[in-house]
């Protein structure tokens, strides 16, 4: 392009600018020679922008193949964006899915690593519970339930709970074994409501239970609950004795400093007064005198035996009106010592015999309990019914 072409169509730009300055400048200013009309405010409607309820919104994938969609991303665990440490194990997580079923992770406004350091919470109760909160219509399952338990607990998982109360609760699910079963699974943790209502399952399963090599592997604390609960089964209140004196014989040394709380869950007050002055006399066994001399038990003795006196000299409505909380009584009819006192087939009971009795309930096998009944005057003995 020439010099004189460039400096031909700079002329003619300016020119043109200049018009089109003019037509803005005039178009802004005001001209007094003309009248102008102020403009209502306009609605969207009014403007034309008019919704027509008629047309159909199609989404782009079908609501039932996205739900199955999302379904199948949960389970899998795809497209994680949270990660979860349990005891140095790292869980890959959705955090919609974790703050949709506990109270635990709502507390949490990023998505940093969580480390959970709970000792409630293993790898295996986080696992199930995470695989219960992401599958349709989960159910828990028996297997590491006291560890699904500790966790639903801690994270505050209201539903799940709710489910497993709801297990925990039926009979026809959940018998006397197997509630004496996830007891010796819980003790190692703080469920202590958990362990208090197992307990209150342990009937006639009671003097079974007892036998048990996890019986003796009990805590003192642990031990006593057992031993303090109304609804344990027994045939009378020295076998209660005999039930604490047999945990602490496992380790006579160690344990005899638990003696005072042992003794403070037997009820010393239901035994008979005969029985009860047999205990403040000499005893064969060393370590039953050393616990019969003890000031402490002494004085839970001569208590009993004062209120089981007096009980006798009651009627009959006015002692059950204070002979407060009893047990669950049963009899074994293979059991001499079941018998009625004044019956010519009784036994007394000592712990040397109780050792055997202890003996037969293990050779009798898990269904031992099942052969106990009601201790009523239906069921008795024939030999001890005569005498009753």
């Amino acid at each position: 392009m020439s010099e004189q072409m460039a400096k031909e169509m700079e002329k003619q730009t300016a020119e043109l600018d200049k018009e089109i300055l003019r037509k803005v400048a005039d178009s802004c200013s005001i001209n007094k020679n003309k009248s102008y009309r102020r403009l209502r405010h306009r609605s969207l409607d009014d403007m034309g922008y008019v919704f027509d309820e008629c047309l159909k919104c199609n989404l782009v994938c079908d609501q039932q193949l996205l739900e199955k969609g999302l379904i199948e991303i949960v389970g899998s665990r795809r497209y994680t964006d949270i990660q979860v440490d349990v005891k140095g194990h790292i869980f890959n997580c959705h955090m919609a899915v974790l703050q949709f079923s506990t109270e635990y992770f709502k507390r949490f406004h990023t998505l940093d690593p969580v480390v959970i350091e709970s000792e409630d919470v293993t790898i295996v109760g986080f696992e199930k519970a995470y695989t219960w909160m992401t599958k349709v219509n989960a159910t828990p399952q028996r297997e590491n339930i006291a560890e699904l338990y500790m966790t639903a607990k801690y994270l505050e998982m209201p539903e799940l709970l709710k489910q497993l109360w709801f297990y925990f609760e039926d009979r026809t699910q959940f018998n006397e074994g197997q509630a004496f079963k996830l007891f010796l699974e819980t003790v190692s943790y703080q469920a202590l409501t958990l362990q208090h209502f197992l307990l209150t399952r342990i009937s006639y399963f009671f003097l079974s239970a007892i036998t048990t090599l996890e019986y003796l592997q009990l805590n003192a604390n642990q031990v006593h609950d057992m031993l303090d609960s109304n609804v344990a089964g027994v045939n009378n209140e020295y076998e209660i004795l005999m039930c604490a004196l047999r945990w602490l014989m496992c380790d006579w040394r160690q344990r005899k400093r638990h003696v005072r709380l042992l003794m403070s869950a037997v009820r010393f007050g239901l035994m008979p007064p005969w029985y009860l002055l047999s205990l403040r006399a000499k005893q064969t066994m060393p370590e039953l005198q050393e616990i019969c001399d003890d000031p402490t038990v002494l004085d839970m003795i001569n208590d009993g035996l004062s209120h089981s006196v007096t009980h006798e000299s009651l009627s009959e409505m006015t002692m059950q009106l204070h002979q407060g909380p009893q047990r669950e009584w049963i009899i074994d009819e293979q059991a001499p010592h079941h018998h009625e006192y004044k019956c010519p087939n009784w036994q007394g009971l000592d712990y040397e015999k109780f050792s055997g009795y202890v003996d037969r309930v293990i050779n009798a096998g898990p269904l031992f309990y099942k052969s106990l009944k009601p201790k009523t005057a239906i069921n008795l003995m024939p030999c001890c019914r005569a005498k009753f």
